[in-house]
């Protein structure tokens, strides 16, 4: 399994901290790791390459900080980047990784700068989606909600399995609050698990501008080594959207994992304060 790791984010909402050189998913904010570390440390324990996709400036801090953790925890997975000159959402993000695997390769895609805590259920979840992706479906992860955050999309179940009736546009409180208390709503973690080909298939049927010119761009690229340079006026002709509205919502052949994994997108100051003070009692707690 092929780990995807999107890292395009610039994490506008926590600056200064985080900033266009060193967005968030960069900055050591947790135990002198950063979230890019903690994501690839995590991963490593269920995929067993990695595909990191990245603008041509952040591409030297991911190698960086993928040395220290060569040092630190004997990381070795193999690595392979996809470099984009300019950013075109997750759906072209992900196709062109997609491209340069195996049709039946499983692909795990997460973002770089999102906290997971509870390891030992994300591994379980993990294992689930993996066998629906084995069964030819697209997986999204739902995280179970805690409150009703407005600033989050949601996945609606069908209340009685894992396949998905809608999906929905970040709501109002009061929409929000309906969702909590109905019990089959999901915040979107976007967080996804398929096979390759599966995706690149739906991908085509749903927005085909999005595949043709993504196959454009991949064609023209340039390899050297491990990584994978995309031409900027090949890029800049791919339309700009996500995975999302490109195959998810429109796409019959989706399942969710509700998913309790002590998920945070850090996302703004409250998040990261809330997140701090979490980690810092625990700390405390082992010391005692």
């Amino acid at each position: 399994m092929t780990n995807i790791i999107l890292c395009g984010g610039s994490g506008t909402r926590l600056w200064p901290i985080s900033r266009t050189l060193m967005p968030k998913q960069f900055v050591k904010l947790f135990n002198s790791k950063s979230l890019f570390q903690l994501t690839v440390e995590r991963n490593s324990k269920v995929c067993d390459k990695n595909f990191i996709v990245s603008n041509a400036e952040q591409y030297f801090l991911a190698l960086d900080q993928l040395e220290e953790l060569q040092n630190t925890i004997n990381y070795r997975l193999s690595t392979n980047y996809l470099l984009e000159p300019i950013g075109r959402n997750t759906a072209p993000a992900i196709a062109l990784a997609c491209f340069a695997l195996e049709p039946e390769e499983i692909v795990l895609v997460t973002p770089s700068d999102h906290l997971i805590k509870n390891e030992e259920e994300y591994q379980k979840v993990i294992s689930r989606a993996k066998e629906l992706a084995l069964q030819q479906t697209i997986v999204t992860f739902g995280i179970k909600p805690t409150f009703a955050e407005t600033g989050f999309g949601y996945i609606e179940s069908d209340g009685t399995s894992e396949d998905v009736k809608a999906f929905h546009e970040k709501p109002n409180f009061e929409t929000a609050t309906r969702y909590i208390e109905a019990g089959n709503y999901y915040w979107n973690s976007g967080m996804f698990m398929f096979k390759a080909g599966v995706f690149l298939a739906e991908l085509k049927t749903h927005a085909p501008d999005i595949y043709e010119a993504c196959v454009i761009a991949f064609e023209n690229k340039k390899i050297q080594n491990s990584t994978f340079r995309i031409q900027h006026s090949h890029m800049e002709a791919i339309p700009s959207e996500s995975i999302d509205y490109a195959v998810m919502e429109k796409s019959d052949n989706v399942k969710v994992i509700p998913s309790d994994i002590g998920w945070s997108d850090v996302g703004s100051f409250d998040a990261l304060y809330d997140e701090l003070e979490k980690i810092g009692r625990a700390s405390c707690r082992e010391r005692v």
